[in-house]
């Protein structure tokens, strides 16, 4: 059927061709799915970007059994052949896989002799899927019926289900003539066109997916905000407080908020705030934002140093308050902690004459007494037992390192006429006079262990430590408040 006309195809198919869509539209619905997502947390974008991985990988299977099967020839002899080639004897006379396999069934290709009507016999080779079962049906020496075509020489194709006559006929054969084989697929001139096409398809089907999130993509995507700087981290904090006047948390990171509120978790990056319901919150710990300097944020985050990608700041109420703490998502053990107001929490050692000084007025300050009843200090904790706001009570103001300060009723009240201590008589030279006597008896011992105490005995106040080795050997050091006198005496 040499004057048999092409095989056209519909418009839609020509235009699905031309625009690439096959490709196009698994990899748009894969990047869109990425974008929308992976990257800014929209649910039914996952699902989106699932499909899209999965039906890529198809196509790409599919494509590249179709190129299998059809080896050098192209896809509209192949066509043509099938729908319009002549049939014609051929008998197998060797076959070998190609490597690609569809189920339990490989591409297989077939060496033939064809035979045709009125032509001389030629050589060809053809390609089918054959599975093991079938095997025996293409042994060499097998006749088959094929379908070929003068318009495209050496394309043949097995013809899977032949009249009946034609399987009956006998197999006769004279000379043979040279092979034959198909016209390479003159594809490599419009390569770059069609990647290109591909391409532009793939955006512009991606990008039409995220329409609907379109101030989500250019506001985080194309023009980032830095929360760490105080106008983006403004307007962020406005519009979470638009959503909710009362917060249980608060994380502040270079490009996102996020907010528990009372029956629900916000979050907001690139200038759209989401909405997820949740349980009923904690009352007691809200707070609201009129209540937080967000301005000394970025402050924080400069003195915390590091990158500032990796900082957070979580602000949450605690025992001791609203706090700001700063951390870094890849080492947790590292933080800086401030108040509401943006003043950083002290990190001093309290047995240096400076640290001790700055630690005992930053509670004198917060407890408003300049009297304790005792007094315990370590190089990392200082605790302050002071005239409580009711006759014969007592509070305790405790200062860790790094940390607010604490405050609450003491556990264990004063008995009443219980004697006061002026703290300004405790001078911040007694502690490391006590240290120095520590370590001239006991040399290298940890300052971690060491506790000294402010307490009346007597009637005389002194500062009081013991230190023991493992080997159960031991001194007590006593000081008086002012430092002039430093006592040892050996302990058992």
């Amino acid at each position: 059927m040499l004057n048999s006309p092409e095989p056209r195809r519909s418009p839609v198919i020509r235009l699905i061709r031309f625009l690439r869509l096959v490709y196009a539209v698994p990899l748009g619905l894969a990047i869109a799915g990425v974008v929308g997502g992976f990257v800014l947390d929209y649910g039914w974008y996952i699902a989106a970007g699932s499909v899209g991985v999965s039906l890529t990988i198809m196509v790409l299977i599919f494509g590249s059994i179709a190129r299998s099967m059809r080896g050098t020839a192209s896809p509209q002899s192949m066509r043509f052949v099938q729908q319009h080639g002549d049939r014609a004897l051929a008998k197998i006379e060797s076959l070998k896989t190609t490597g690609t396999q569809v189920n339990d069934a490989y591409v297989t290709e077939l060496k033939l002799v064809v035979a045709p009507l009125n032509e001389t016999a030629y050589r060809a080779a053809a390609r089918e899927l054959i599975h093991p079962v079938r095997s025996a049906a293409y042994q060499p020496g097998t006749v088959v019926v094929v379908k070929h075509s003068p318009r495209y020489p050496g394309v043949v194709v097995v013809d899977a289900d032949p009249p009946r006559e034609w399987a009956e006929r006998p197999w006769q054969v004279g000379v043979v003539g040279e092979e034959r084989t198909p016209e390479p697929e003159a594809r490599q001139g419009n390569a770059v066109g069609r990647l290109a096409m591909t391409v532009v398809s793939t955006v512009v089907i991606a990008a039409a997916l995220l329409v609907p999130i379109r101030d989500d993509v250019l506001g985080q995507l194309l023009s980032p905000p830095n929360l760490f700087t105080a106008e983006d981290l403004r307007a962020g904090v406005a519009k979470l407080s638009a959503e909710s006047e009362r917060f249980e948390d608060l994380t502040v990171e270079s490009d996102q908020l996020r907010a528990t509120v009372p029956g629900a978790y916000l979050s907001y990056r690139g200038g759209t705030v989401k909405r997820d319901p949740i349980s009923i919150g904690k009352p007691d710990n809200q707070f609201a934002a009129n209540e937080v300097n967000f301005a000394a944020i970025p402050g924080l985050v400069a003195r915390f140093g590091g990158d500032p990608a990796d900082a957070l700041v979580s602000i949450r109420r605690e025992d001791v308050g609203i706090t700001m703490t700063v951390r870094s998502a890849n080492d947790s053990d590292r933080q800086l902690v401030a108040d509401a107001k943006g003043v950083s929490a002290l990190t001093a050692d309290a047995f240096t004459e400076n640290g001790f000084r700055q630690v005992a007025e930053l509670l004198t300050k917060l407890s408003g007494r300049q009297e304790a009843y005792e007094a315990i200090i370590r190089t990392d904790h200082v605790e302050f037992q002071v005239p409580g706001p009711g006759a014969g009570t007592s509070d305790d103001y405790d200062w860790y390192r790094g940390r607010l300060v604490e405050h609450r009723p003491s556990p264990i009240q004063p008995d009443p006429g219980a004697p006061l201590f002026a703290l300004p008589k405790l001078s911040p030279k007694a502690l490391p006079a006590i240290l120095a006597k520590v370590d001239e008896r006991m040399p290298g011992f940890p300052r971690d262990k060491i506790s000294v105490a402010l307490r009346e005995n007597d009637g005389t106040w002194n500062l009081t430590t013991s230190v023991q080795d493992e080997y159960g050997r031991g001194i007590e050091v006593t000081a008086s408040p002012d430092g002039s006198t430093v006592a040892v005496m050996p302990t058992r």
